[in-house]
């Protein structure tokens, strides 16, 4: 296949790249930030996804699409209207050249976070969607365009919700649980938990996902929104304690009160994967962390 990777130097983005190339495919990775990478099937293209006629020329050249690009979660709730000119305006402009090149599929990476307060747990895709983040109502509205899209213009689509995802070229300044606590137990700084550190949650590991975004673009699965999580809930004083296992720390642990709006319990119903795909992600959290921490370890070094 030749594949757009728009986001290809964001965090899933590069782990996309290394699983794409290693299967032998052509790789346009576009991005807005430049993006270095010693392989012969693959191209960097700078590209900004409100840039209409950028976009376009992209889609031309390929048969799949990978749009990982996005506009965060906290610097939505900063600018709500540059979230949307991004993360919406932005994805239509991805949907309206792959449909006008008839390109054969768009994976699109969507959030769990657009459920918003959870009424069912494990949370399955057909839970309610009531977003509390600019970020989350996008998500959820790029969802809808896809469908539409696909009732419309015969655009095919596959959605994976992310949940907890983690590994190598997830930096500290991310603000991401796992990158954050793991660089301050190496440094021998001290790490919080809110409330009791009870609340659970659904951590993968990026190449589990990367593979199966892979093997979707591949394969016959379309039209679907796929939860992309392990469906094992892990609590966060459990994860804290596991990566100080990792880093073979004893960390210093300070409590703070418990988040007025802290979701208590949120973890995948991966059903659907493996009814889809015959499996669902497997790396445990210990190899998973392992394998981040060996990643992080030569980041900091340098």
């Amino acid at each position: 296949m030749d594949v757009a990777i728009f986001g290809a130097a964001g965090f899933v983005g590069r782990n996309l790249v290394d699983e794409l190339t290693e299967t032998g495919h052509t790789v346009y990775a576009c991005d807005i930030e430049t993006m270095e990478y010693d392989a012969s099937n693959v191209e960097f293209v700078e590209v900004d996804i409100t840039d209409e006629a950028a976009v376009d020329s992209v889609v031309s050249k390929v048969d799949t699409i990978a749009h990982l690009a996005a506009h965060p979660l906290p610097a939505s709730t900063e600018n709500p209207k540059l979230n949307a000119e991004i993360n919406v305006v932005g994805t239509l402009n991805i949907l309206d050249a792959a449909r006008e090149h008839d390109v054969d599929k768009v994976f699109f990476s969507s959030a769990s976070s657009l459920v918003g307060e959870v009424e069912e747990v494990p949370v399955p895709e057909s839970h309610p969607a009531s977003p509390q983040s600019p970020y989350g109502v996008a998500k959820h509205a790029i969802e809808e365009y896809l469908e539409v899209y696909n009732q419309l213009y015969d655009l095919d689509y596959l959605v994976f919700r992310f949940f907890n995802v983690y590994g190598p070229y997830q930096p500290p300044e991310s603000g991401a649980l796992v990158p954050v606590v793991l660089s301050r137990i190496a440094q021998d700084k001290g790490v919080f938990v809110t409330g009791d550190g009870s609340q659970t949650r659904d951590f993968i590991y990026v190449r589990d996902i990367t593979e199966f975004i892979v093997e979707g673009l591949e394969g016959d699965v379309k039209n679907e929104v796929v939860n992309m999580g392990r469906g094992v809930e892990t609590s966060i004083l459990d994860a804290i304690n596991l990566m100080a296992d990792v880093v073979d720390v004893d960390p210093d642990i300070d409590r703070k009160p418990e988040r007025p709006d802290e979701i208590d319990n949120f973890y995948a119903d991966t059903s659907k994967c493996e009814q889809l795909f015959g499996r669902v992600p497997d790396t445990d959290f210990e190899t998973g962390l392992e394998k981040t921490y060996n990643w992080l370890e030569a980041t900091l070094e340098d």
